[in-house]
């Protein structure tokens, strides 16, 4: 596969620079990195998210990190091997960047295309339509966990924000403002649109269908869990070679 460098896709947008006066004392490499840095942020878009208001305490995060993670991109498949910083937005589902680690916020987001693919320490996050329990299609973003010859599977990992509740009474609970974190299953097969899949063993079993019987034999042979990542991997890949 051929790989490009960050600074490769700038020169492909006809975007030009000068060579260093002095190449020789290595201005021509840091010439090159700031560049690829340049390219990495014409990836990006400025945010038009409204700020919240400051004044409201809100219990939890937008991020399931907070922190920007050294990051990748594949454009179009190939490997851009010049990276930045990026970390997901679960509450406005978008990748934002940054062009160093220490940032705590930025108003610059990753185009959302399903040719842009960002993956932050190992979380490949696809843009893709996909459709909600209700049978709605909706385009965000979902992390691919498994890719075989016929089935995907995804999670879906979302903030949602909760109002604040105040006690009517003395027998009720107040909640303050508050982020609600929850990571959905999505599966597709031979390409078609992914849809939710209940994350549990009986649902998980009954997807394959004739095979079910082998499924669940696997599953209590190799006592797993269908609510570890990794237990469920298993089992799609055990599932496909069937």
């Amino acid at each position: 596969m051929k790989e490009l460098t960050l600074l490769s896709v700038l020169l492909s947008y006809g975007l030009s620079f000068s060579q260093p006066a002095n190449p020789a004392n290595g201005g021509n490499m840091q010439r090159i990195t700031n560049y690829g840095q340049q390219a990495f942020i014409d990836f990006g878009n400025k945010s038009l998210r409204q700020k919240g208001n400051s004044s409201i305490i809100i219990q939890g995060s937008q991020y399931f990190n907070d922190n920007f993670k050294e990051a990748n991109l594949k454009y179009f498949g190939n490997d851009i091997t010049e990276g930045g910083y990026m970390r997901y937005n679960g509450f406005s589902d978008e990748i934002e960047m940054s062009s160093t680690p220490g940032n705590f916020e930025s108003d610059v987001i990753l185009i959302k295309s399903k040719d842009v693919v960002p993956i932050i320490e190992g979380d490949k996050f696809i843009y893709l339509p996909h459709r909600l329990d209700d049978g709605r299609a909706v385009l965000g973003y979902l992390i691919e966990i498994f890719s075989g010859d016929k089935i995907n599977l995804y999670l879906k990992k979302k903030k949602t924000f909760m109002e604040a509740v105040e006690a009517r009474t003395s027998l009720e609970n107040s909640f303050p403002a508050r982020y609600v974190e929850s990571t959905d299953i999505y599966v597709s097969v031979d390409g078609d649109t992914p849809v939710p899949l209940k994350g549990t063993k009986k649902s998980i079993i009954s997807f394959f269908n004739s095979n079910s019987s082998k499924v669940k034999a696997f599953i209590k042979s190799n006592k797993l869990k269908v609510n570890d990542i990794n237990s469920l991997v298993r089992i799609f890949e055990f599932a496909e070679k069937l």
